[in-house]
């Protein structure tokens, strides 16, 4: 009964998750480069990049007499346009549609003139950027979740413990699903109930993610498996409302070994 108890207080919520983040831009969404460090980008997979100019800020704000550009990617190869690459007259790159195998160190040079006025005499200029592009996975949805339980005291190896327990609970429950805990933390506070004493209580966050080792197994067919990812988050929900309505019915035998943890970890506290 202890074991549903933890899990009927359980609080979750699905969240959408955003789609595209970078490390660097500019208001307009332009990525500008940097001649002191390479900037670092990262695209969410099978999504295009940002565009990327073959130039620094304080560069795009000056005059540029006959600039050409030369991208290189990841393989080392000179980039020029196809389904996936997209340069403009302009010296920038887009990415489209990246994916893992494109992820690297994408080099620019940009070379230009400087003229004096007096003689006409020309300077060629070379300047060099270097983008580090990776690609990232994202879930469409995480699951989000808080327990309160209380406790006897907010020190001590028993909190620990029954921390500990919980994931367990949590990991058993979605591992059939290729999902698993992350970001898992507790903190214990002592709270005042109205018209009641104090008491101690762990507040304990998780989230679910679809990414457990072996995930890439349920992909079929999905081109990013955001149709299989997004099931098993949805259906991890459905695992949990189902099985808080188990309280009277007889439970997995993987819970059965989790039951008797908790009950030691009360054991342990009780002998405090």
């Amino acid at each position: 009964m202890l074991v549903w108890a933890l899990l009927s207080a359980v609080l979750w919520s699905v969240a959408r998750v955003g789609a595209l983040r970078s490390s660097l831009f500019s208001k307009k969404g332009f990525v500008y480069g940097s001649i002191e460090n390479p900037v670092k980008i990262y695209v969410k997979l099978h999504q295009d990049s940002p565009i990327l100019f073959c130039m620094d800020v304080n560069r795009a704000s000056k005059e540029t007499v006959d600039p050409t550009y030369l991208w290189i990617g990841p393989n080392e190869n000179t980039l020029t346009e196809n389904g996936q690459i997209n340069l403009t007259k302009e010296g920038a790159l887009i990415v489209k549609d990246f994916m893992e195998s494109l992820s690297g160190l994408y080099t620019c040079t940009l070379s230009y003139k400087t003229i004096k006025a007096e003689t006409q005499e020309e300077t060629t200029i070379k300047k060099r950027y270097d983008f580090l592009i990776f690609a990232y996975r994202e879930p469409d949805y995480s699951y989000h979740m808080a327990v309160r339980f209380t406790t006897k005291s907010c020190v001590g190896r028993y909190n620990d413990l029954l921390f500990r327990v919980l994931k367990k609970i949590l990991d058993n429950l979605i591992s059939d699903l290729l999902c698993h805990v992350i970001e898992p933390s507790y903190k214990c506070h002592s709270v005042k109930i109205p018209e009641s004493d104090f008491v101690n209580e762990l507040f304990i966050a998780f989230q679910v993610n679809p990414f457990a080792p072996g995930w890439k197994s349920v992909c079929n067919d999905s081109i990013d498996c955001e149709d299989a990812t997004n099931r098993n988050i949805l259906e991890w929900s459905a695992v949990l409302e189902h099985s808080v309505l188990m309280l009277m019915s007889p439970v997995r035998s993987v819970f059965l070994s989790i039951h008797t943890e908790l009950k030691l970890a009360h054991k342990l506290q009780d002998q405090r």
